[in-house]
């Protein structure tokens, strides 16, 4: 008899495991039948360092955790709470705690990354890792729940589920994580199963299920209950696969509203991009990212009028998108003017980024009529002349520049003394300095290094992928541990550390591809390291990891 009711037990499950995607109610109902054993909290560390171990006593100092992480600033009186609920929930990927977690939310914002955070009293920072697909998906599942289910039994706080800034690349590497695309098209499965559930189209039951449940959706105070909206802020990731799901999520205007802080769209036509922009909702939005779009002058072009609609609009990337003016054509002027004035009608715009847009000599144009200063500029692979360089030196946005990346533009002597006045005028402000795969040789950074020096608030410095020999690498490290603020150096492996046969003068392609001699390489890095240490900075790191360094964002300061 009891290897009967194992059996059937498991069968049991297995039937119900099938069940999960295709009706949630039921999951939910077989879920909370068996939600018998809760997380338990042996003892708590109040703000005053005291060790409590009664009910009462634990929820007061949790309620003053979350009060203070998620309604101020001052995060200094966070109690200790050994790790246990975080640990649980999140390190350990355990959803039915985050379930709960998320169920009985005293406060009327959850944000995501703000609860991941490390205060004092933690050692590492939760938000610095990719999400776990369990975790989030735990999340969504019980938003959904919340405003799908039958139920009079309180009243529900939570209003605004925020998930921007989760971690998208970097941070340790988890097989189970989830990234910017399959998190986009989640949020928005959930939005539509919530907008299908308020219109009572529940498509996972059949007909005679759902005439013998009417009185679910013909009970007018359960409909008027699930009134009630939350709004889902992200950041979004849209391309060609996930733009039907993403676009429906839009146009449902169910309960659970979807509001997109910075964009990402990759692979999507003009035509799709605006239909995408035109449903988002204008004020939330921030950043929009374009690429590999093949939009040309004439997709620019028609996309910018829809972007000037958005009023918080402070970074636009542009990258891959085919626009090449060595092969112009007698329209390309003409459309490069009107891509000026539609980038001019941005009026809070901080941040521009124009890789791979070949527009030799076409700098003045498209930056002269912006109307604020940029603060972030990237022009990788612009094809770049003295003329591009010395406008930008000259220009308003020099002194205020933070981030400059000019990788990938090939420099001769001729560019030069036009960088070097670059980074003159912008040595007060400057932050960030790209310079990957520039070409420049020990007799280039030689001259360049004297600009460094002014650069004293300079945080990171990139100069991967140059053909910089061992000597010319340490006469750069030495200018660099000069630098007060400096905490990164990626920096080229040495040419003098390749196997012998490497291509003179080496290409981008032959630094990359080329082999390594390892011990060449340990030596010359350990020399290195040992001139930082001598200098007393070993709080300066040197890197030639060209992925693992991320740039803080900028519009977050």
């Amino acid at each position: 008899m009891k290897k009967d009711i194992k059996v059937a037990n498991r069968q049991l499950e297995r039937n119900k495991a099938d069940w999960v995607k295709d009706d949630l109610k039921r999951f939910f109902q077989y879920f909370s039948s068996k939600r018998t054993v809760m997380e338990y909290l042996e003892c708590i560390r109040n703000s005053k360092g005291e060790l409590r171990n009664t009910g009462s006593e634990i929820a007061d100092a949790l309620n003053l955790y979350f009060s203070e992480v998620f309604t101020s600033n001052e995060v200094d009186n966070l109690p200790e709470v050994n790790m246990t609920t975080k640990e649980a929930a999140f390190l350990d990927q355990r959803p039915l705690v985050i379930v709960e977690l998320v169920r009985r939310w005293p406060l009327p914002v959850l944000s995501l990354v703000r609860l991941l955070q490390g205060c004092h009293h933690y050692h590492y920072d939760l938000s610095q890792d990719r999400p776990s697909r369990c975790c989030l998906q735990a999340v969504l599942l019980t938003i959904v729940k919340n405003l799908t289910e039958k139920t009079r039994n309180g009243r529900r706080v939570l209003r605004v589920l925020d998930l921007c800034g989760v971690q998208d690349e970097g941070g340790r590497p988890e097989p189970n994580s989830m990234g910017g695309l399959s998190r986009t098209v989640a949020i928005a499965k959930a939005c539509l199963e919530v907008a299908k559930v308020r219109r009572g189209e529940n498509t996972t039951e059949s007909a005679s299920k759902r005439r013998r449940n009417t009185a679910y959706i013909e009970d007018t105070e359960v409909v008027q209950s699930l009134a009630l909206e939350v709004e889902v802020r992200a950041d979004m990731f849209v391309n060609a696969s996930s733009y039907e799901c993403v676009k429906q999520a839009l146009q449902a205007k169910g309960p659970m509203r979807l509001l997109c802080r910075d964009l990402r769209a990759e692979e999507l036509s003009a035509q799709r991009t605006a239909t995408l922009l035109e449903l988002l909702e204008a004020l939330p939005l921030r950043r929009v990212d374009l690429r590999y779009n093949n939009l040309g002058l004439a997709g620019i072009n028609l996309l910018l009028p829809i972007l000037a609609k958005f009023p918080s609009l402070m970074s636009l990337r542009l990258l891959y998108i085919n626009v090449d003016v060595r092969h112009g054509t007698p329209d390309t002027e003409s459309g490069l003017r009107e891509m000026a004035a539609g980038l001019g009608r941005l009026r809070k715009l901080r941040e521009l980024n124009l890789t791979s847009l070949r527009l030799s000599n076409k700098l003045r144009l498209l930056l002269s009529s912006l109307e604020r200063a940029l603060e972030v500029v990237e022009l990788n692979y612009f094809y770049l002349t003295s003329s591009d360089l010395y406008y930008l030196a000259e220009s308003p946005h020099a002194c205020f520049l933070r981030k400059l990346d000019l990788s990938g533009n090939s420099f001769s002597e001729a560019l030069i003394p036009p960088l070097q006045r670059l980074l003159c005028e912008a040595s007060a402000s400057l932050r960030y300095l790209v310079l990957s795969g520039c070409n420049l040789t020990d007799h280039l950074v030689g001259t360049l290094l004297t600009s460094l020096r002014r650069c004293r608030n300079l945080y990171s410095l990139g100069c991967s992928l140059n053909p910089i020999s061992t000597e010319g690498l340490m006469s750069l490290v030495l200018v660099a541990t000069e630098l007060p603020q400096l905490q990164l150096l990626v920096h080229p492996q040495p040419t003098d550390c390749y196997e012998d046969g490497l291509p003179q003068p080496p290409s981008y392609y032959n630094l990359m591809e080329f082999p390594v001699n390892p011990d060449r390489l340990v030596q010359a890095l350990a020399e290195l390291r040992k001139a930082v240490e001598q200098k007393g900075r070993t709080d300066l790191v040197l890197s030639t990891d060209l992925y693992n360094y991320r740039t803080a964002d900028l519009l977050e300061e």
